[in-house]
This record gives C-alpha cells, sequence and structure tokens, in this order.
C-alpha cells in the first residue's frame, strides 16, 4: 500500500485543483463552508498520503503540488477572506 500512496496523493491533489477550479469558474456553487472543508481536508490528505509514501518521483511531485496548493490556497482563499471579511468577501 505504501508503494501507492505518492500516486493516490497526487491524484487527490488534481482533484482538489479541479475542484477548485469548477468553483471559481462557477461550474459548481458549493456553500462556502463545504468549499473550505473539502479544499482544507483534500489538502491535509494528500500532504499526508505524500510524506507517508516510499520514496520516489511520485512522492517529490505531490509533495511539492500539495505544499504549493497549500500555500496558495492559504494565501488566495484564507488571507484575502480575512482582510476582506466586512465588504462580503
Amino acid at each position: 500500500m505504501k508503494k501507492y500512496l505518492g500516486v493516490i496523493s497526487f491524484a487527490l491533489i488534481i482533484l482538489v485543483i479541479c475542484f477548485f477550479t469548477a468553483n471559481i469558474t462557477q461550474l459548481i456553487d458549493p456553500g462556502v463552508t463545504t468549499f473550505r472543508v473539502l479544499m482544507i481536508l483534500g489538502i491535509i490528505i494528500s500532504f499526508s498520503f505524500s510524506l507517508m509514501s516510499e520514496k520516489g518521483i511520485w512522492r517529490k511531485l505531490a509533495l511539492v503540488l500539495s505544499i504549493f496548493v497549500g500555500f496558495f490556497y492559504f494565501i488566495a482563499i484564507e488571507l484575502m477572506r480575512i482582510v476582506f471579511q466586512g465588504n462580503g468577501f
């Protein structure tokens, strides 16, 4: 099982990116709480799986992508929500 965690982590982070893109382009319209929970859980689970996987290209790829998506999500969504909370963001 440990052998496939890198691939599973990579696939999960791609699904998180697709979910984020579908929400931004308004193809789907989940509630704010649902969006935040699914994004945060997806990033955390993908990051955890990539840390637990065996060393190799899939681990590196999934780990870098998870960290990048996590930072982007935090800066683009959570930080802007805190800054512009009173303005309907």
